[in-house]
């Protein structure tokens, strides 16, 4: 019997600052509920889903946006709808745990139950301005300790990472060496000539390096006069855009996966299989320390 799975990448317009949570999570209903009508199995949510992307400045009153609760209360609501329709839901948000500070994102399966968490492993930006940095996550956020993780839900093997973990190719590799089908990734990406292409790259070339698929969802639109762009997108395992966003507002992405279809292509080009890690030692090295003059 063929393996399908109906997913929908849940494109979130901005949330400006002093927006309520629960006006951002009666938006994510919206989507939720739309979700459900279409028959979605699995609905996906960006980053940083209930807040604004703060970090993309300098700022001291930044508690406010972390959850200390895991579901956090205000996506109950979500979740036990979810649950009710038979929906699994992935969704971001900024964790405090243990006094430190994470970006975060859970799963759970189509019955509610919780699958687990991942926490974002690499950060973009600089701790303070330097001239280059766009954003400054090092400022707020611990380094991810969770490591790379997949889960067991809506009938697939998923496996999940967060915004800048999608621009390493080590990201899609540690998923599917664990056997990950389907890559979940939500970003707040700043605008740049760029950005745009970079993102769909990406996540185009892990989805064929690794012959999975990537869905790729955004929290998009001029956000507290900042603009993010929007690019959700479902991929398929030979890198294929299966579905795109066309708006930077509130939009549900929908296609339906055929699981089987890795098969084909993974026996064709055995990617994972054919590898040389004795090769590979290099990888493993310890970030150098900066120059001084650099």
């Amino acid at each position: 019997m063929p393996r399908q799975l109906r997913v929908a990448a849940a494109q979130l317009g901005p949330n400006q600052e002093g927006t309520p949570r629960e006006a951002v999570v009666a938006r994510m209903l919206g989507l939720l509920e739309q979700a459900a009508r279409e028959g979605v199995e699995l609905i996906v949510y960006p980053e940083m889903a209930l807040t604004p992307y703060f970090p993309k400045r300098v700022r001291e009153d930044f508690d406010q946006f972390f959850e200390t609760e895991v579901p956090p209360k205000a996506l109950v609501p979500l979740l036990e709808r979810a649950a009710a329709a038979r929906v699994a839901v992935h969704a971001g948000f900024c964790e405090k745990a243990g006094g430190r500070y994470y970006n975060s994102a859970l799963l759970t399966d189509r019955d509610g139950r919780l699958c687990g968490t991942f926490r974002k492993i690499h950060l973009p930006g600089a701790t303070a301005p330097d001239g280059f940095a766009q954003v400054y996550e090092p400022r707020y956020f611990a380094h991810g300790d969770t490591g790379y993780q997949v889960f067991d839900a809506a009938g697939a093997r998923i496996g999940i990472a967060i915004c800048q973990d999608r621009r390493y190719p080590e990201s899609y590799r540690c998923l599917a060496l664990q056997g990950a089908e389907l890559i979940l990734i939500g970003y707040n990406t700043p605008a740049s000539p760029l950005a745009l292409d970079l993102n769909e790259l990406c996540m185009r070339a892990g989805a064929y390096a690794n012959l999975c698929f990537v869905v790729g969802v955004a929290k998009a639109g001029v956000e507290d006069g900042v603009e993010l762009i929007g690019g959700s997108a479902v991929i398929g395992p030979l890198g294929q855009v299966l579905a795109r966003a066309a708006t930077s507002g509130d939009e549900l992405v929908v296609a339906r996966l055929d699981l089987d279809q890795m098969l084909p292509a993974r026996r064709r080009w055995n990617f994972l299989g054919r590898r040389q890690p004795q090769h590979y030692g290099r990888v493993l090295q310890p970030v150098p320390a900066p120059r001084p003059d650099r």
